[in-house]
């Protein structure tokens, strides 16, 4: 399944991968992301790995726990795959996010594509998701005025 959406922001694109390539920022626009974690060495770049931790819930923010690696950046763009397989990642086979960096007269134009395939005991999800590919487009949104406040 691959979900698609974007944005325009008034930063330039230098501006806009320096607060994307800052993970600590996720959680002013990812709404599902109440907090991530590092390792204390990491450093940001290709194999940069992070955790991102859901909101306490029903279900627990470790039950929201993702697990992510850094596997392509650069001034155009990123892309970080999931990593984890239990809590909410037990549904994914595999799932990256691609994003792409285009400069525009307005700013940057940001492209997000969430690319996932599922475990064949999650198919009946696949309708559900697709639905809420609004969401990512909401992300997006948020990402843009908590870049153009900055």
């Amino acid at each position: 399944m691959r979900l698609r959406a974007e944005v325009i922001v008034r930063r330039t694109p230098a501006e806009v991968a320096a607060f994307l390539g800052d993970v600590r920022n996720i959680p002013s626009w990812d709404r599902g992301v109440a907090a991530v974690r590092t390792a204390p060495d990491a450093q940001p770049g290709v194999g940069f790995a992070f955790e991102t931790l859901g909101h306490p819930g029903a279900a627990g923010a470790e039950d929201g726990r993702m697990a992510y690696e850094v596997s392509a950046v650069g001034p155009e763009g990123s892309t970080l795959r999931l990593t984890s397989t239990s809590g909410n990642a037990r549904y994914f086979k595999d799932a990256a996010w691609h994003t792409r960096l285009d400069p525009v007269p307005e700013g940057t134009r940001v492209t997000c594509v969430a690319e996932f395939t599922l475990r064949w005991g999650y198919l009946f999800l696949a309708p559900i998701l697709y639905l809420m590919r609004r969401a990512i487009r909401a992300d997006l949104e948020r990402l843009r005025r908590a870049l153009e406040v900055a």
